[in-house]
């Protein structure tokens, strides 16, 4: 066990136990010497000890201080902090060689009694597993017990946006809160490119092409691969708005931002705009719908190509950054919108079954029920309505009238010829002479 000086002028620690491996490199013996200590509390003649004792709770402050976490995104280690919580009031106290498979999944099963939403529950057994990992590979534990456990699921759901939902964010462009306005400019962008609403609200002015009508998403979810996505004419005039919002409106808070989402932090640094927020206290103020979230522009930006644009999903996926086939799979039952045409075309032949199909179920001749609906549309063309292709067989009152003209037919052969001559006449527009009878 020591801390060796490197040729690169870093330190090097190196601890070879039992029941202890560390091998890192730190800018400073200051700093190596304090993660010996972390991991040592100071005795170095007790680390086998100290080790076994080791809870989640000292795990995951240890955890914090790594390259393992603190070369992650910004937004991995705040969902990492967030999501841990929960799982450190439940399993915090508890040696981390001790926990089991078990553990983990009665701590599932009491998140999900408690009504916490499945995303929520894999989140938090995400960054207890983050923790582990940590643990197995500096020795503090033989194997991750969270690997393999059976995490809640639910079955993927397209959350489009409803009608009235995209009006009540337009409503807002002209509120006088600049951070409602601007939130709701962003939240239009992703109903209008598609993106997510975290790679908006990270944009800088520098990653908007004007010229090219263009932006160009630098860090992206998918290993932070850039994605440039054009911005049509409505999506520039948002980013317009925004720039005179923040250009002459909020000129001495904003006028040096970069960001094209700005908002000052607590400690009067510039920062991009944490919408999520935002968007919780307009709904609590009743502007906004409550049902309403950002990324749900981003599912109807996706639904409405897949419903009505000739892209194929491949274009669809370079657009809006999926990177897996799979991801496109929740989205394809909105293209069967484009077989209307070819279903419609096929009502003629329908209208006719379902007029032999009532006929057989009320014990009627076809011929009454076609004579029914040649004067039902002719009524409605009458008063210059066109036949809108609606079943006139579904309308509430039509069966009442079917069977009252059934009725009229008669009892006897003679009257049921003589009503059909007459249903016929009508149809046909045509005067039928009458039946020759006795006598005649």
């Amino acid at each position: 066990m020591g801390i060796k000086q490197l040729p690169s002028g870093r330190f090097r620690l190196q601890v070879r136990r039992a029941a202890l491996q560390i091998d890192e490199v730190f800018e400073t013996r200051q700093d190596a010497e304090a993660s010996l200590k972390l991991h040592t509390g100071g005795a170095t003649g007790t680390a086998a000890k100290k080790t076994r004792s080791i809870t989640l709770d000292d795990a995951w402050g240890l955890y914090k201080e790594t390259r393992d976490y603190l070369e992650k995104k910004p937004n991995t280690r705040n969902s990492e902090e967030t999501h841990i919580k929960p799982v450190l009031q439940v399993l915090g106290s508890k040696p981390v060689k001790g926990l089991t498979a078990d553990d983990i999944d009665a701590f599932i099963v009491k998140r999900t009694k408690a009504g916490k939403a499945p995303d929520t529950i894999r989140n938090e057994v995400a960054a207890l597993s983050s923790v582990l990992n940590y643990c197995r590979k500096h020795h503090i534990v033989v194997a991750n017990v969270a690997i393999g456990i059976k995490r809640p699921s639910k079955l993927p759901t397209v959350h489009r946006m409803p009608p009235g939902h995209q009006g009540a964010l337009m409503k807002i462009l002209a509120h006088p809160k600049y951070r409602f306005r601007a939130v709701a400019r962003l939240a239009l962008l992703v109903r209008e490119t598609g993106a997510r609403p975290g790679e908006w609200v990270n944009v800088q002015w520098d990653d908007i092409h004007l010229d090219q009508h263009r932006v160009v998403f630098k860090n992206t979810k998918y290993k932070g691969m850039p994605r440039t996505v054009p911005l049509t004419k409505a999506a520039m005039a948002l980013l317009s708005a925004q720039l005179e919002d923040i250009t002459i409106n909020m000129l001495d808070k904003f006028g040096a931002s970069d960001w094209v989402f700005p908002t000052l932090s607590r400690e009067g640094e510039i920062t991009p705009l944490p919408y999520s927020g935002a968007v919780r206290d307009m709904k609590k103020e009743e502007l906004l719908p409550k049902g309403l979230r950002t990324h749900n522009g981003r599912h109807e930006f996706i639904s409405s190509l897949v419903e009505s644009s000739d892209l194929d999903d491949s274009r669809i996926m370079a657009l809006v950054g999926h990177h897996s086939p799979t991801s496109m799979q929740i989205y394809v039952s909105a293209r069967n919108v484009r077989f209307l045409p070819q279903l419609e075309a096929l009502e003629e032949g329908r209208r006719k079954e379902r007029s032999s199909e009532l006929a057989k179920a009320m014990g009627v001749p076809t011929a009454l029920i076609d004579s029914y609906l040649v004067h039902a549309r002719n009524e409605e063309k009458a008063d210059n309505l066109d036949d809108t292709g609606d079943e006139l067989l579904y309308q509430a009152n039509a069966l009442e009238k079917i069977r009252t003209v059934a009725d009229r037919l008669g009892s006897n052969e003679s009257d049921r010829m003589r009503t059909l001559l007459k249903i016929r006449a009508n149809s046909t527009k045509k005067p039928v002479p009458p039946p020759r009878g006795k006598g005649a």
